[in-house]
């Protein structure tokens, strides 16, 4: 059976606000929307845009570029070496995927 981990912030639940929009979005008249990931009863919850094109090795960088972005962040916020970050980061991503692959595949989310 799949871990359950609970996500929280840390401060008031209630007062979280979204997040703005990265710099640049606006000003491209070809901007769309990716990814949207939420944390709802302490899950992640997240909905990926079905109508992306590429393959998957694209969708490979797209998952390269959020665990660089992902890393920068948790050093930044964390005050630990990005390297550190990188290697903590990578080690639960692949003990997350050996787990989900042990108990019947990867076809669930």
């Amino acid at each position: 059976m799949e871990e359950v981990r609970t996500i929280t912030t840390t401060g008031q639940e209630s007062l979280v606000e979204a997040l703005a929009m990265p710099k640049g979005v606006e000003a491209d008249p070809a901007s769309f929307e990716i990814l949207r990931l939420w944390v709802a009863n302490g899950r992640l919850s997240m909905n990926l845009r079905h109508d992306i094109e590429g393959e998957a090795e694209d969708f490979g960088i797209l998952l390269a570029d959020l665990f660089s972005h992902a890393c920068c962040k948790y050093a930044q916020r964390s005050g630990r070496s990005l390297m550190e970050c990188r290697e903590g980061m990578l080690l639960g991503f692949l003990q997350h995927t050996h787990a989900r692959i042990r108990c019947g595949g990867l076809t669930g989310h």
